[in-house]
């Protein structure tokens, strides 16, 4: 390729070898010399091209270079920046060639990856160029400490700063008390490299071999004697070298591959070329040659490689003169000559070791400009006499200049794929979606599902998971819960009663925490808390259960010295208990065998295939089951561990059948939903029923509904006052039940039958909003009732005072007394609030928790010297029931016969009006047990 007119015989192959050299080995990239593989970087050599004869020779490189892309490079002039430095005012750096270089390097115009910031190097320049003089009194050190911080943008000292430490230090009169002062502060990491704010240049400049650091007790000492006047007693040539080499150290950090010689560093691997250094118009008396010097000095007292190619040119020779040159002809021999000899020459520490000599002859003259055609002056006119125009001679205008070529073959390698800025970023951002995707779609479906995601993982008793609601797509949250990390459903007493609830377990934890000898045992409440929106029939009934729970937790959590503490852990089945065997497998199956304080699970909301494959799972775990208003028959042959609190179907029929003769109805008519669904409750209840009535010989007609009640009216065709209609269902059906039948009357409520309805219809009766329609005006209803004696206490015992008839000092009373305190806590903010009457599914509740408590209070064993208390097994809590008798607000509780509760009282109760929320039920007719001191009526068995 020809050069231009500062060219020079033999630049073309000098081109071809800085090519080569520009382009940085790959990483994986191996040579093998000498007998051995070398890898990674290579030695660079300093390249001199002398005896050109003339200046600017490397211009037309700079103009090469400058032409391709991605290719770091600074000319710098000798002769213009000595002049440069002649005019200059004030203190002048040691090298201002190198200040010169890194000027120009530090320039963001060579592509996304060069950007080396010369910290090092700017920091001991900067240090070159101060003046710290003595001052009388005057403390060097605090002045030095504020000028590093003054270098670093951290500006002057403060009271607040860590660095004002060190004033206290140095004011301390006594040397032994200010070296223990220093001491516990350089331990604490407030003083040493910290309080200058260069802590990384310091560690190298401490660690580095030029100008001895370890002549200087810490950076401040070595800063202050790298300033001026202290300088000038030093070594210049040792400074000369600090410099070179900080400006090499910050431009190997910024091209370093790998982080502490092991992890890939991606802006070290995006550099694939070297960065080019072309020092033109070098002399002795320019200091050219002085830099030249230095770098291949410092790169054969330190022996490490650096990525700085540098291209000299001159136009005498230094002295002494080298022995051996070449043409630049002869580049790439001469560049193979400096590889092979390099390594024994560094070791001998050669003046010359690292220059590649090349010996450029001056350019022939060049030829004589050829004479320009003559041409006719446009001003030219001829003359009168018709002779011819002048010509005169036009001087042809010099060609333009034409662009620098690139160099051939110089070009930056492509950063392998991985290191390219934002693939690295962008496969990390795909690795995060992958890895994250899964938990962030996990979080919002808990949190659409109302599970507490994050919170519920990190405590002991809380766990939860997501499972379907109905059709249509709808989740809900089951698992258990014993804080208020996780709160189940929608409803606003459900929830307030459920907080409650909560606040008593820490109470209670808290004062076992304080007395750990003290009886301790945990209850796990286990209903549907969860429903559609559209059917949410079960809310207050499930709020009335933890309202009784939390009356007895209020009794129980007190200041005493053995009164047991309790502890109720509230679990969801979901909508239906239709979730109930996988919660009670997965969930509470582990709870009891981590936790010994778990006694029992009470609960079960309905009787359904879910809830009776889950009192099984609990059976096989060990875990006894208290059902509390569970009432499907065979249910304890599920397990050997499960107990009921009320009667089963069995003695509902029986109570509906005796309740017909009373009435002397002429028929019984049974209306439940069709058979087959897999509801133990509606059909065992049928069957009974069915079969009770019979060997009475009463009449039984039933009628089903499909999916919708369709047109059922009583009213219709001839008068049917004298019959009974018993409803056998879910009280999700009840409100349609009762506006199709009480519908189409033209004489009035009078021709309606007796309407009785299962137990299952108290949860319609505890939902006020369900109750409140006007189509059910005036309409008696009759229900099976649980726990009658609650409910039929009345007003006395929502004011907390003796019910009629009762005695003082029983366990009435005391529920009694508990929920007038509680029930205005009960009320429902939304307008939709508790019934104005005790409600019998708290009085149930709090009797199954009290009948847990006293048998652990029973069985409660104070620990003895050298061992802890331990809570009581949960088969002799399960013996111990089935040994005794319970005493409780809906009556006794005895299972020394059968675990079920058969011998106890069942009601019917009747609401003369549905749809009036403030009547409260009478009681129609009563069978079973009444609490002791209290009689029945003779024909109805109702207490008097």
């Amino acid at each position: 390729m020809p050069m231009d007119s500062t060219g020079f015989p033999g630049d073309e192959e000098l081109e071809s070898v800085i090519a080569e050299l520009v382009q940085r080995p790959a990483l994986t990239d191996a040579e093998r010399g000498g007998g051995r593989t070398v890898r990674g970087d290579r030695p660079l050599p300093l390249i001199c091209v002398v005896g050109a004869g003339r200046r600017d020779v490397l211009v037309p490189f700079a103009e090469r270079f400058a032409t391709t892309r991605d290719l770091a490079f600074a000319r710098v002039d000798a002769e213009a920046v000595a002049a440069s430095t002649r005019d200059a005012e004030g203190p002048l750096p040691p090298l201002p060639l190198l200040t010169a270089a890194r000027e120009k390097l530090e320039l963001d115009a060579f592509g996304p990856y060069h950007q080396p910031t010369f910290d090092r190097y700017r920091l001991v320049e900067w240090l070159t160029t101060q003046r710290v003089d003595r001052e009388p009194g005057g403390n060097r050190r605090r002045r030095t400490t504020e000028m590093l911080r003054r270098w670093s943008g951290r500006g002057p000292r403060t009271a607040n700063d860590g660095s004002g430490a060190a004033t206290v230090v140095e004011d301390v009169p006594t040397l032994p008390a200010r070296t223990a002062l220093w001491l516990v502060l350089a331990v604490a990491g407030r003083l040493g490299m910290r309080v200058t704010g260069v802590r990384r240049q310091a560690r190298w400049l401490m660690r580095q071999p030029y100008v001895v650091p370890a002549h200087s007790r810490d950076i401040q000492g070595f800063a202050e004697r790298l300033t001026l006047p202290h300088r000038e007693r030093e070594d210049a040539s040792q400074v000369g070298k600090l410099l070179v080499h900080a400006f090499l150290e910050d431009l190997r950090a910024a091209y370093r591959r790998r982080h502490r010689r092991v992890l890939p560093r991606r802006a070290g691997l995006r550099r694939t070329a070297y960065v080019t250094l072309l020092l033109d118009n070098v002399t002795e008396a320019n200091g050219g040659w002085e830099l030249l010097q230095l770098i291949n000095d410092v790169r054969n007292e330190t022996g490490e490689h650096d990525p700085l190619l540098v291209v000299a040119a001159g136009a005498d020779w230094p002295e002494p003169r080298p022995t051996a040159d070449h043409p630049p002809a002869e580049a790439a021999l001469a560049l193979r000559t400096w590889r092979e000899n390099l390594p024994l020459r560094r070791q001998r520490f050669d003046r010359y070791a690292r220059y590649l000599w090349l010996r450029a002859t001056e350019p022939a003259a060049p030829p004589a400009p050829p004479v320009a055609p003559r041409r006719l002056s446009p001003r030219a006119v001829r003359h009168r006499d018709g002779s011819a125009p002048a010509v005169t001679a036009a001087a042809e205008p010099p060609p333009p200049r034409q662009p620098a070529a690139p160099l051939t073959g110089l070009r930056a390698r492509r950063p392998p794929y991985p290191a390219r800025r934002g693939v690295g970023e962008a496969v990390l951002a795909l690795l995060l979606l992958v890895v994250l995707l899964p938990p962030a779609l996990d979080v919002r479906e808990s949190w659409a599902a109302g599970c507490s995601y994050f919170r519920a993982g990190f405590h002991d008793g809380v766990a939860v998971r997501v499972a379907e609601l109905g059709r249509g797509g709808r989740t809900q949250c089951v698992g258990y819960s014993d804080s208020a990390v996780q709160i189940f459903g929608k409803n606003d007493r459900l929830r307030t009663a459920q907080s409650a609830v909560f606040a008593q377990n820490e109470t209670a934890k808290r004062l076992h925490a304080q007395r750990p000898d003290r009886p301790f045992l945990t209850v796990v409440h286990f209903v549907g808390l969860t429903n559609e929106v559209s059917r949410p029939d079960t809310d207050h009934a499930s709020a009335e259960e933890l309202e009784g729970l939390l009356l007895r937790q209020q009794e129980q959590n007190q200041v005493s010295d053995v009164q047991p503490l309790l502890r109720v852990v509230v679990a969801n089945g979901g909508d239906g208990m239709g979730h109930a065997a996988t919660v009670a497998r997965e969930m509470l199956a582990p709870l009891a065998e981590a936790d010994p304080t778990v006694v029992a699970v009470t609960g079960m909301d309905r009787t359904v295939a879910q809830t009776e494959q889950a009192i099984s799972e609990l059976g096989t775990a060990g875990v006894p089951v208290v059902g509390t208003t569970l009432t499907g028959t065979g249910l304890a042959e599920l397990s050997p561990l499960y107990f009921q609190m009320v009667p089963d179907n069995s003695v509902q029929a029986l109570l509906v059948a005796r309740y017909a003769e009373h009435l002397d109805v002429e028929r019984l008519t049974v209306h439940h939903p069709p058979l087959g669904a897999g509801d133990g409750y509606v059909e065992t209840l049928l069957t009974e029923t069915r079969a009770e009535a019979e060997a009475r010989g009463i009449e039984v007609a039933e009628e089903s509904w499909g999916r919708t009640q369709g047109d059922n009216s009583l009213c219709t065709g001839p008068d049917r006052s004298g019959e009974m209609v018993f409803y056998v269902g879910r009280e999700a059906d009840f409100a349609d039940f009762l506006r199709t039948s009480a519908g189409g009357c033209p004489g009035g409520r009078a021709q309606l039958p007796v309407i009785v309805a299962g137990d299952s219809v108290s949860r319609f009766v505890a939902q006020p909003e369900r109750r409140t329609n006007s189509a059910l005006a005036g309409v008696p209803v009759s229900y099976v009732g649980l726990g009658a004696l609650v409910t039929l206490a009345g007003d006395p015992c929502r004011r907390g005072e003796v019910p009629d008839g009762t005695p003082g000092g029983t366990p009435l009373n005391a529920f009694c007394t508990g929920f007038s305190r509680l029930h205005p806590e009960a009320s429902d903010p939304g307008g939709g609030g508790a019934v104005p009457w005790p409600a019998e599914r708290s009085g149930v509740a709090y009797d199954t928790a009290g009948m847990l408590i006293g048998a652990v209070g029973e069985l409660h064993r104070p620990p003895t010297a050298g061992t802890a208390a331990r809570p009581p097994h949960r088969g002799a809590v399960a013996q111990h029931l089935r040994e005794s008798v319970f005493q409780g607000a809906t009556g006794a509780v005895d299972f020394r016969t059968s675990r079920i509760g058969n011998e106890r009282n069942l009601a019917v109760l009747t609401l003369e009006d549905i749809s009036d929320i403030e009547a409260q039920p009478v009681c129609s007719f009563l069978i079973g047990t009444l609490a002791p001191g209290r009689t029945g009526a003779p024909e109805t068995g109702c207490p008097r």
